[in-house]
């Protein structure tokens, strides 16, 4: 089974994101998929937030403090699934889950669940849609083929959506890593390529590379 991911924004307080916990993140599957598919998705978002140096830490009772770790036995994990969404307040007919990105080497509460990146994972040949509101903040709603609501995520800051292109899922190893030419870009291309190094999670290089886009930028006029 193929799947695609996006950025789905970011972490914010209570008051920017619908309601709830600060920069906690919401998501939910539906029942239609089955625990097991429905796992797996979930576990497309821990691969990539373990790729940014960063984990996902399940926060309502019974679960709380609780990492979801990929390096656990498949039946392991797929025990910690169930118990993390059974721990979640009832929602008909989807698995939902509560949780936070902290850096790794830090809980929910650091300082680097703050503006985590949020990400959205649905099937192939499904589509997406965003939206804001519905206590829910900035989120994304994913469809199968058929126009079946399978996935959201969602109490993204609604002062920063973010509609992006879909995220490779290759592994590392397999794409070859081509230096981007910035003079060759417009200022639109610019300022979405910049969005998606800060949404990384890597602020050194960010700024790093925003410094190159500027230059690169005003050397052309």
């Amino acid at each position: 089974m193929a799947y695609t991911l996006f950025e789905s924004g970011r972490t914010g307080p209570s008051q920017n994101i619908g309601g709830s916990s600060d920069y906690h993140i919401d998501s939910k599957f539906s029942t239609s998929l089955g625990a097991e598919k429905a796992r797996r998705m979930f576990e497309e978002k821990v691969k990539r937030y373990n790729s940014l140096g960063r984990n996902v830490e399940f926060s309502n009772e019974g679960v709380a403090g609780v990492v979801y770790d990929m390096s656990l036995p498949d039946e392991e994990r797929a025990l910690l699934f169930n118990k993390a969404h059974r721990a979640h307040a009832p929602r008909e007919n989807w698995f939902p889950l509560d949780y936070f990105a902290p850096k790794q080497g830090f809980d929910r509460y650091h300082e680097s669940a703050e503006g985590a990146p949020i990400f959205a994972v649905g099937l192939e040949d499904g589509r997406r849609e965003t939206g804001i509101g519905g206590n829910y903040g900035f989120h994304s709603l994913m469809y199968d083929n058929a126009g079946q609501l399978i996935a959201k995520v969602g109490h993204g800051d609604d002062r920063f959506p973010t509609s992006t292109n879909e995220i490779s899922l290759l592994p590392a190893s397999s794409k070859t890593s081509v230096p981007l030419d910035y003079s060759d870009m417009s200022a639109a291309q610019l300022n979405s390529e910049y969005d998606k190094l800060r949404m990384a999670g890597d602020v050194f290089k960010a700024q790093e590379e925003g410094m190159k886009m500027h230059k690169a930028h005003f050397n052309k006029r």
